[in-house]
């Protein structure tokens, strides 16, 4: 397992992922394990929710000079106070980092990046086991799936919550009482 050579910290940093996805992913490091890495995701100066990485995909965490540059720009607008510093993660593995962002974000993505059999799941968490997650999968379109998704643990590489993305749906879904 490839070492982080940034703790926890208040500066953004470039994450890579060689064998996952050729794009370095931005953001705070908030909490790591030996398991997981929980991000506060930054993407075109914008603070884009939380992000849950599989530590062992980590090929390198560097701080570049443009992630230092970039870090003055958010204080400066004002965002850098939306990073939750102080905030506490369960990252013991999967199953507890799932269960306790899913008590705080009603919907979440669930990703298997690795190899041809890639998926990606977003939804509402229906339950957890000792080796999956279940969730309640919509589409595209708004539209939910009839029976809940397993995505096994050995198969996940990351999880979203609190997303851009996921709060448009979340919205569309309070509006529209689904």
């Amino acid at each position: 397992m490839p070492p982080l050579n940034i703790a926890p910290g208040r500066g953004i940093v470039s994450i890579r992922r060689k064998e996952i996805d050729p794009n370095e992913i931005q953001g705070f490091v908030l909490e790591s394990s030996e398991q997981l890495v929980v991000l506060q995701y930054v993407y075109d100066f914008h603070v884009d929710g939380l992000m849950v990485l599989s530590r062992s995909d980590i090929s390198e965490v560097r701080e570049t000079k443009t992630d230092k540059f970039q870090t003055r720009l958010l204080k400066q607008e004002g965002l850098f106070e939306e990073v939750p510093f102080g905030d506490k993660f369960e990252v013991k593995g999967w199953r507890s980092i799932i269960n306790q962002l899913s008590r705080s974000y009603p919907l979440l993505i669930l990703e298997c990046e690795r190899g041809n059999d890639q998926d990606f799941v977003i939804g509402r968490l229906v339950k957890t086991t000792s080796a999956a997650a279940y969730v309640q999968h919509f589409t595209g379109t708004g539209r939910w799936l009839d029976e809940p998704v397993r995505v096994a643990y050995k198969d996940l590489t990351c999880i979203q919550a609190g997303s851009n993305y996921l709060n448009f749906y979340q919205r569309y879904f309070e509006r529209n009482a689904l």
